[in-house]
């Protein structure tokens, strides 16, 4: 429940290894990948948090000072990065590597036509990584500062340090091996090795499977269907676009005309208004009058 959904899972994907979009068919309108990133922006934008959290706000100020020296950041930010919530590393990891890769993609679009396209990322996801309650404690070129280097070194500082990795297994062996004996039994009993996996039933996983690549689509419609800020006959052109190209996903939207036609609400036509002076007296037939001859 705490993990990514699974339309925004797909979005990221699709940017990330563009134009290799496994779970989506190639887009057909001219701006699709541009859609995509803001659906992402707004998902992270609207979290209560930052992935780093509040409380360890502090912890990760202080590791600022250390980005002279690379390899003591690294190993402070690999220590300070197993202290977050298992959730909060998980969406930190899919969202950093995201980032990076799209700045160094070459084929994918610009996103913006007045950002390059890596420093765009440290600007829209900058508060959602880092930020404290009062927004006066941290300066915002500081954060895009520790940003920046968490993208760049991401494959080291979001794995665990070999030594603490050694140190941990050993531990789970010796735990494994504890033998506790109950008053009165005569056989032992081990601890049971832990177990990582949450399975699903098998109906759950073919739903999955058939709804998952579809949610973003779905999502990407009804952005472009509430954007307020285009223009009626441009959110038109889209959505002529977007049937062309997903047709079963648009008709979930929209299955009757007049479901879409709810988006563009005719204007009233105002009826000529009737004449005052042909309601005042009642129809009077034509009499004849004699004519002046001259």
């Amino acid at each position: 429940a705490e993990d990514l959904p699974h339309w925004i899972l797909s979005a990221m994907k699709c940017l990330a290894n563009w134009p290799s979009c496994s779970d989506l068919k190639q887009p057909t309108y001219s701006g699709f990948e541009r859609d995509v990133f803001k659906t992402i922006v707004d998902y992270f934008g609207q979290m209560k948090e930052p992935l780093l959290t509040f409380n360890f706000f502090d912890v990760f100020v202080s590791v600022l000072g250390l980005l002279q020296k690379h390899s003591k950041a690294v190993e402070a930010l690999q220590i300070s990065c197993l202290l977050l919530p298992p959730e909060n590393r998980r969406k930190l990891q899919l969202l950093v590597r995201m980032m990076a890769r799209i700045s160094f993609n070459k084929d994918l679009p610009p996103l913006s036509e007045s950002v390059r396209t890596r420093t765009l990322m440290v600007q829209a996801f900058s508060r959602c990584i880092l930020c404290s309650k009062d927004e006066m404690d941290l300066d915002e070129l500081l954060a895009a500062k520790l940003v920046s280097f968490l993208m760049d070194n991401y494959q080291e500082i979001l794995n665990v340090p070999s030594s603490l990795k050694s140190s941990i297994e050993e531990h789970v062996v010796h735990v494994q091996r504890v033998q506790v004996k109950y008053t009165g039994a005569d056989n032992d009993t081990t601890f049971p090795a832990p177990s990582f996996c949450h399975h699903i039933s098998t109906d759950e996983f073919e739903y999955q499977r058939a709804t998952g690549p579809q949610e973003p689509l779905a999502a990407l419609l009804e952005e472009i269907a509430m954007n307020k800020e285009i223009s009626v006959k441009e959110k038109k052109k889209k959505l002529k676009q977007f049937q062309k190209s997903y047709p079963e996903v648009y008709r979930v939207r929209f299955p009757t005309p007049e479901t879409e036609a709810v988006l563009f609400p005719e204007k009233s036509k105002q009826k000529p208004p009737i004449l005052m002076w042909a309601l005042k007296k009642p129809f009077q037939p034509f009499h004849r009058t004699r004519s002046f001859r001259m």
